[in-house]
């Protein structure tokens, strides 16, 4: 309902006279009911007078978008269905809550124009920023994603579909990652991220998604965490966006918001509390939010609302701590605080041995083999590890690089067809034909066997288009929370009217409903039952009084005087859709 004379209008023309005397004490139209339940004095005075748990309530109702099904909001509040009734029956008599049906477990529905003052209300749970000490603020570190990718480059894990490693290929990793802790998460994150691709069932590293996750990750990689874990509960994401702001918010706001949001997505959920307040955990730890000293208050971190609000991250420079030790025995020993990028490039020159406070990574032939490769030579090798060592370059270590570069052969491709070979020695691949001194005819459709058997005699080649280059970056994703469209209005509402929640109940079934005739017959009151009209399926309303009960062909009827007719009756009370309460 987007105004309340929208809401208004779906009352049935034979119940807005019947409501407007209930609610306000006189009879009125539409537009002077709708007038009337809108006026700011009288609803701030209804707000003035609520206990604490109708406000709450209240705000449930406002948070779950003002139009809630009744199993949703009986799962929110599922220790007190008691109390719920009784409060509801409480805003109903005002005229600030209404029921979209006459079953008793229709919709319930906020007045649109108590919208503006409950989010008054709701505001008294924020604060500035400024007003609150705040801890110091987490940071997420993508070291554990950069050291598995460089223990990728040096292992051929082969996997199954769907880019599963088989066992051996996790214990390689496990051994080589050490006490890295969720293994398995950070391996499907980067799968997931696009930085580990499958090439004939071998697992490989994605060189451009890695080089940008490497270089970007530090800022991204917790919004896309955060965005990521609220998948589950789509529109999750957006209502902590939209809650939470730029400003400071209470925590036990936070958290019920967030329980009744998942539980009106999916009112089986269980522990829905421990979930958020799980989730809440996580987005503290990645750096998402900051909490103050007493843990009562929350905030988005500098960075992240920004980029929540446009969906661009911004990339700051960080200091990082860029002395590693070179030892004479060709290990490098890598700081914990160093730079994913360097350490990505270390991972091309160096065989990760193992990941932890401080990583050991080994210079080798293999691997000094796999930096030529990719484009590497003598002199960026030892210029890069000179500008990340703390000590001056052990001399052996210099030689002993320089020593491995040359004892490779260099190779070229031309336009695909033709290799030029100085030295071929005992590097050549058997079936070449030499067309020139030093120049052989590379069949068609064998370039990658003779590219393969060239590599394992330390052959170099150039001019062939490396594998490394081109492909796409790191896959992100949207950065924006995804706000969820509300549900159409409820078709049941449409068929039998919208009442003020309380005043119109289903009659009871059996004895219980014949009962509430036989009471009124003792009494001498009347009573305001809903009845099908005859022939036409419509919904009518009758003030009757009632004369006699009786049975027949086991169905109770009711035989009575209509005051809107002025003329006696049979009523089928197991017809009878509801009543109108307290007549």
């Amino acid at each position: 309902m987007t105004s309340t004379y929208e809401l208004v209008s779906r009352i049935p023309a034979y119940m807005v006279e019947i409501l407007s005397t209930r609610i306000l004490g006189k009879p009125a139209d539409y537009r002077r009911l709708a007038e009337e339940l809108s006026e700011e004095t009288r609803l701030r005075s209804i707000l003035d007078e609520l206990t604490e748990r109708q406000l709450t309530l209240l705000l449930d109702l406002y948070e779950l978008g003002g139009s809630i099904p009744w199993d949703v909001l009986t799962a929110v509040h599922l220790a007190g269905h008691d109390e719920l009734r009784e409060d509801l029956s409480v805003l109903g008599a005002r005229g600030v809550v209404f029921q979209g049906g006459l079953s008793g477990r229709d919709p319930i529905i906020l007045i649109p124009s108590l919208y503006p003052l409950l989010e008054e209300v709701r505001r008294r749970h924020l604060a500035g920023v400024n007003e609150i000490a705040w801890t110091e603020p987490r940071r997420a570190s993508i070291r554990g994603h950069v050291a598995l990718l460089n223990a990728l480059r040096i292992s051929r894990i082969r996997c199954r579909s769907g880019m599963e490693p088989f066992k051996r290929g996790w214990q390689f990793l496990e051994e080589r990652l050490g006490p890295l802790p969720d293994c398995e998460r950070v391996y499907w994150e980067l799968v997931e991220l696009g930085c580990i691709e499958e090439k004939e069932g071998v697992l490989s590293v994605s060189p451009e998604a890695a080089r940008e996750f490497a270089a970007e990750g530090d800022a991204r990689y917790p919004v896309w965490r955060f965005i990521r874990s609220c998948r589950i509960y789509p529109g999750l994401d957006h209502k902590v966006f939209t809650l939470m702001g730029d400003r400071a918010l209470q925590m036990d706001y936070l958290v019920r918001s967030l329980k009744n949001f998942i539980i009106s997505r999916n009112p089986d959920e269980v522990g829905a509390q421990d979930v958020v307040r799980g989730l809440i955990g996580q987005w503290i730890d990645l750096g998402i939010m900051q909490s103050d000293r007493a843990n009562r208050w929350l905030k988005f971190t500098e960075p992240v609302y920004p980029a929540l609000k446009t969906g661009r991250v911004e990339i700051s420079l960080q200091a990082y701590c860029e002395e590693v030790v070179v030892q004479p025995n060709m290990e490098v020993l890598v700081p914990g605080e160093f730079d994913p990028v360097d350490l990505l490039d270390l991972g091309e020159i160096a065989d990760i041995l193992r990941t932890d406070v401080v990583s050991i990574y080994q210079i080798t032939k293999r691997s000094i083999s796999r930096a030529l490769r990719r484009g590497w030579d003598a002199g960026k090798i030892g210029a890069f590890l000179e500008r990340v060592s703390r000590h001056e370059l052990p001399d052996n270590v210099s030689k002993t690089i320089r020593g491995w570069v040359l004892a490779h052969t260099e190779a070229r491709i031309l336009r695909g067809t033709f290799l030029v070979l100085a030295d071929a020695g005992g590097a050549l691949p058997r079936g070449l034909d030499e067309v020139l001194p030093g120049v052989y005819r590379v069949p068609e459709n064998r370039e990658d066997e003779v590219l393969a058997s060239l590599a394992k005699n330390d052959v170099i080649v150039r001019g062939t288009t490396p594998s490394w280059e081109g492909g796409q970056g790191a896959t992100w994703g949207t950065m924006v929370p995804v706000k969820l469209t509300q549900k159409k209005q409820w078709k049941e509402a449409r068929k039998e009217g919208i009442f003020p929640f309380g005043m119109v109940t289903p009659l009871p079934y059996g004895a219980k409903g014949e009962g509430v005739f036989e009471k009124a017959l003792l009494d001498g009151r009347s009573v305001v039952i809903f009845y099908p009209r005859q022939g036409y399926g419509e919904i009518q309303v009758k003030k009757i009084s009632p004369v006699y009960l009786f049975r027949k062909g086991g169905i109770p009827f009711v035989e009575a005087f209509c005051e809107d007719t002025g003329e006696g009756e049979m009523f089928d009370i197991t017809k009878i859709r509801a009543m109108l309460l307290n007549c």
